[in-house]
């Protein structure tokens, strides 16, 4: 190709790293990925670690060149997302003093539940969210692993980490860009600062706490060491970036209010896009993410490991459907022939419920909760039991929705955008606009927080003027589901039961968690 100007985005996810290359028109020229799957020993740990994490981004920036045609000096900086709920500890010389964990490692729920016990209303009116994770990860650090936490001169999301080992910084130059500060349990949203009053509540020192930036700040360059691993220029511009879910909201245009979107990935999300930071201090239950976009946020519902969910059914149940995919002529998934048997199934799945929350609910938080199913019967096939998966996930974000607009009276979205490879499923499309009633639209490219990084980074480096226009510009619908009114009728009643059902059974879970294994 001709020497033109690229831009990469990095996604360090919850289970591989992906890299993209971009041309500044927004076309992709090619991506990298690399698996990231965390250590799981046993139930309730799950550790990344964090130096891997660097290797493995190293390694896809190299890949990402040497299968295109592209070179290092083409790169005119790169940005990163990961992912947000997690933090690290770094000592004095940038080495990683503990692992990386997020809420899929549970062992800080006595500190948690402490947190969220005692100081619930002030954090959710403060941080617009009562999510807080990386405030009790720090304070479960400072418990169990003291001696840790003493080595400990900042506390770093995984791409404040990774960019500082790519720019061959120390903590000193440690960041965390403000679309992180709602799980923090630690931060004045609305005035992106650290709150002081919490940080003395919840007894973390700020100054173990990066500085806060915008998405859009410059916060180093590729050192020489990363420039030989990786082919890249030395003092290529890294950009702050983004957490995940904010960045692929870039992507897929959530950058105006009045917009809405889902995704259908391993945290199934339902978000809006708003003008006003408005704290649910009555139900607790949404969690508000700065939006990239300064001025703007991000009303969400989240799902602790929804799409996990989707993926253990597959693997558990789906043996035989996979058999099936492998069978066929066009090379379906095993996905594909479940959605295929479910379709024909009538909305409620032969009046059998799901309960989605296997790892804990995380809006509202109940760390006990688990999954289950209610209502099966002999008449019940696998298909079903699927297809009530899927329709779980949709519940959930409409009791989201009904208090979304209680929050948001004027808020009245023409669709709703999905995100993330759930977004390849026409019959989950179409169970949630029915379910949702609001008309349902799809990406071509799925994976939108790539793209995400790049508009950032150009905006960063001014090659874009305005985020929001160029979000605009690169979004490409793919296609449109309209919700059908007489399942939309039939889904809120299913709605109403699965509330009640999540009610009823609360208090079970939390007697269940009080049994001892032997």
């Amino acid at each position: 190709m001709q020497d033109k100007t690229c831009l990469i985005g990095i996604d360090l996810g919850s289970s591989s790293i992906k890299t993209a290359l971009f041309d500044v028109e927004g076309h992709a020229l090619g991506e990298s990925c690399k698996d990231n799957h965390p250590y799981q020993p046993e139930a309730g740990i799950a550790e990344y670690d964090a130096d891997a994490m660097v290797a493995r981004t190293t390694e896809c920036i190299r890949d990402l060149l040497d299968t295109s045609s592209v070179k290092g000096r083409q790169v005119a900086g790169l940005c990163l997302d990961g992912m947000i709920s997690g933090t690290v500890g770094a000592d004095a010389q940038g080495d990683a003093t503990t692992p990386y964990t997020t809420p899929l490692d549970m062992r800080f729920a006595r500190q948690l539940n402490f947190v969220t016990d005692h100081h619930q209303e002030t954090i959710r009116r403060l941080t617009g969210s009562g999510m807080a994770v990386i405030g009790p990860k720090i304070k479960w650090m400072r418990d169990d692993f003291p001696e840790a936490f003493a080595r400990t001169e900042k506390f770093l999301t995984a791409v404040g980490y990774v960019a500082m080992k790519l720019a061959g910084q120390t903590p000193a130059d440690a960041f965390i860009d403000f679309t992180y500060l709602w799980t923090t349990g630690l931060s004045d949203t609305l005035r992106y600062t650290w709150s002081e009053d919490l940080c003395r509540a919840l007894d973390v020192p700020v100054d173990k706490l990066p500085a806060i930036v915008k998405p859009t700040d410059i916060v180093g360059k590729i050192s020489a060491e990363t420039a030989r691993a990786s082919g890249l220029s030395q003092g290529t511009p890294i950009v702050a970036g983004a957490g995940d879910q904010s960045a692929g909201f870039v992507g897929a245009g959530l950058t105006r209010k009045g917009r809405m979107a889902d995704v259908a990935g391993t945290y199934p999300i339902l978000a809006l896009c708003t003008d006003r930071f408005e704290p649910d201090l009555t139900h607790q239950s949404i969690e508000i993410f700065p939006s990239p976009v300064p001025g703007l946020f991000n009303p969400c519902s989240i799902i602790n490991g929804g799409g996990l969910t989707h993926h253990w059914f597959k693997e558990t149940f789906g043996p035989s459907d996979a058999n099936e995919a492998e069978r066929t002529d066009g090379g379906l998934s095993a996905y594909e022939v479940l959605d295929e048997r479910a379709s024909g199934l009538p909305p409620g799945s032969d009046k059998l419920l799901f309960n989605p929350h296997l790892g804990g609910r995380m809006c509202p938080v109940r760390t006990n909760m688990k999954g289950a199913w209610f209502g099966f019967t002999w008449t019940h096939r696998r298909e079903h039991f699927y297809r009530a998966v899927l329709e779980s996930i949709a519940y959930d974000h409409n009791l989201a929705w009904r208090k979304m607009q209680g929050l948001y009276p004027d808020f009245s979205p023409k669709e709703f955008v999905v995100i993330g490879g759930g977004g390849k499923s026409a019959l989950w499309n179409q169970i949630k606009a029915d379910v949702l009633g609001v008309p349902c639209a799809t990406c071509r490219r799925q994976d939108l927080s790539t793209l995400g990084d790049v508009i950032i980074a150009g905006c960063a480096l001014g090659i874009y003027d305005d985020l929001a226009d160029t979000a605009e510009k690169f979004v490409d619908r793919a296609k449109r589901y309209e919700p059908d009114p007489r399942r939309h009728e039939a889904y809120q009643r299913y709605t109403d039961l699965y509330h009640n059902m999540l009610a009823t059974i609360d208090a079970l879970y939390d007697e269940l968690a009080k049994v001892e294994s032997e």
